[in-house]
């Protein structure tokens, strides 16, 4: 089996091209930046616009945008392709392609915060703009997502619980 995964400049042009959105956007207007710039694609579902990243040739090329009160506060999407049968061969491949954009992005945005749970392990570098960068890995994936100040903010609220 060959899996793709991103060129570890790629992963991270990304999140350097999200990083100097001008944020607040609203949901809309990240989708259209992305097919604008990106080359992604809006897909319509039952009335529903999904935002799909087919550019890279992923098997899951869908892209989640996740908003609150009209402004968007993440978006998440696949760095490689989403495993379905877990093998020793699959796991070197994602921790090959994690450890790779992880350390493209301590050559970008300085010493991330790791943290290891039980089934993930993830890299985290806040901003300048106030958003935060992560990637994820886990058994069977590794995404990355941009955390925009609205969302940072939402996480900094949901702390002081």
């Amino acid at each position: 089996m060959e899996w793709r995964a991103m060129a570890p400049a790629e992963a991270c042009d990304l999140m350097d091209f999200w990083e100097i959105a001008p944020w607040p956007l609203t949901r809309d207007q990240v989708q259209q930046l992305a097919v604008e710039w990106l080359g992604w694609t809006i897909e319509v579902e039952n009335g529903v616009s999904y935002l799909m990243n087919r550019e890279s040739g992923f098997t899951s090329p869908d892209v989640m945008t996740i908003g609150a009160k009209g402004e968007l506060s993440y978006l998440k999407f696949a760095v490689a392709d989403t495993i379905r049968e877990v093998t020793p061969a699959s796991r070197r491949f994602l921790g090959d392609a994690f450890t790779l954009v992880v350390r493209e992005g301590e050559g970008r945005w300085g010493t991330p915060v790791m943290r290891d749970f039980e089934t993930t392990t993830s890299a985290k570098w806040a901003t300048g703009s106030g958003g935060a960068i992560s990637f994820s890995l886990s058994r069977k994936g590794f995404s990355g997502m941009f955390a925009t100040p609205q969302g940072v903010e939402l996480d900094r609220k949901a702390q002081q619980w």
